[in-house]
């Protein structure tokens, strides 16, 4: 079994609190027979047939289930042959934290960022590219597209305003990207970069394992570093950052959070300045990463099967609905 859109796989958990709604609706209805029976008017309601009772739940709650499934596009594959991969699907990522705003380069360091990737993803012509935004939380401002005037126009609105979590959260934001951009474009024929634009700062514990990650599916990497060595503070629409002790918060560049993970996955560390831009270089590092293309393993035949999965989840739903709960008059007169 393969699936046409595996990213879609996530949405199978909504099936925990149908259940979990399910079974606290079939709780309220007992509890609720219960206290009519014990105020002695039993007579005036039918029995439950109890298996019937559990079928029905059972069978509305497989059928979602089997409708969520179907959203991945669950395909029946056999043998395997050979695909050169050819294009490349790049991920931009976006550090929007506070920190960003500092000015210790022209005009900010946001906006020196937000400069290379609009600079690189000119040179990509019609290769499909993606916009993540991070800062403590991580959020898809453009899924892959073909679109550049609609991409630029994204990536113009890009600000620490559109997060509210702060700080810089890199794990959650890899985990994203690979999602976003298919996991090394499998799908799509396509090699998959990531290109993270970042000052390195407020980062968490050591994710050399992402970076290894990375590796293992053959994501190619590039980290984009922007900022000085030199502390400045974080600007703020009320003044400098403070903490709670008043004190202004300061922050610099920190080239070193890129070094183990550009290491590990085999990536590339570039430092962009205003007097010394970098889009060139990473254009031309994407293209030959293009030109390289491999040849991978893909399933020889794939026939889907996302129709069959929706008819079956409509009649379970159908069928679950037609069940009634109570007993049948000819299952009483046979216990009589």
């Amino acid at each position: 079994m393969c699936f046409a859109r595996p990213e879609y796989l996530i949405f199978l958990w909504f099936i925990i609190p149908v259940i979990a709604l399910s079974a606290f609706g079939a709780r309220r209805k007992l509890t609720a027979r219960k206290r009519i029976e014990g105020a002695g008017a039993s007579s005036i309601l039918p029995p439950v047939d109890l298996s019937k009772f559990v079928l029905r739940r059972a069978m509305l709650c497989a059928g979602i289930g089997l409708l969520l499934f179907a959203m991945a596009g669950p395909e029946l594959c056999r043998g395997q042959k050979p695909l050169r991969r050819k294009g490349v699907d790049v991920v931009f990522m976006l550090d929007v934290s506070n920190s960003m705003l500092a000015a210790d380069v022209l005009p900010d360091r946001l906006s020196r960022a937000k400069s290379e990737i609009l600079q690189i993803s000119r040179s990509l012509g019609e290769s499909r590219k993606a916009l993540m935004l991070f800062a403590g939380a991580p959020v898809v401002q453009s899924p892959l597209t073909s679109d550049q005037e609609g991409f630029e126009m994204l990536l113009d609105m890009a600000s620490p305003d559109l997060i509210g979590p702060q700080g810089t959260d890199y794990r959650r934001a890899f985990d994203m990207a690979l999602r976003l951009g298919g996991s090394s474009g499998s799908s799509s024929g396509s090699e998959m970069v990531l290109v993270l634009a970042s000052d390195g700062e407020d980062h968490g514990p050591d994710f050399g394992d992402m970076a290894r990650t990375l590796k293992s599916l053959g994501v190619h990497f590039h980290a984009i570093g922007v900022g000085t060595g030199e502390p400045v503070p974080v600007p703020m629409p009320g003044g400098p950052k403070r903490d709670r002790q008043g004190q202004v918060v300061m922050t610099r560049f920190r080239p070193d959070v890129f070094g183990a993970i550009v290491r590990e996955s085999g990536g590339n560390f570039y430092h962009s300045r205003p007097d010394a831009p970098v889009h060139d270089f990473v254009s031309s590092d994407i293209a030959a990463e293009a030109a390289s293309a491999r040849w991978i393993m893909v399933p020889g035949q794939r026939r889907p099967v996302h129709r069959e999965c929706i008819i079956a989840a409509i009649l379970l739903c159908v069928a679950g609905a037609a069940i009634s709960d109570v007993r049948s008059s000819g299952t009483m007169a046979r216990k009589e």
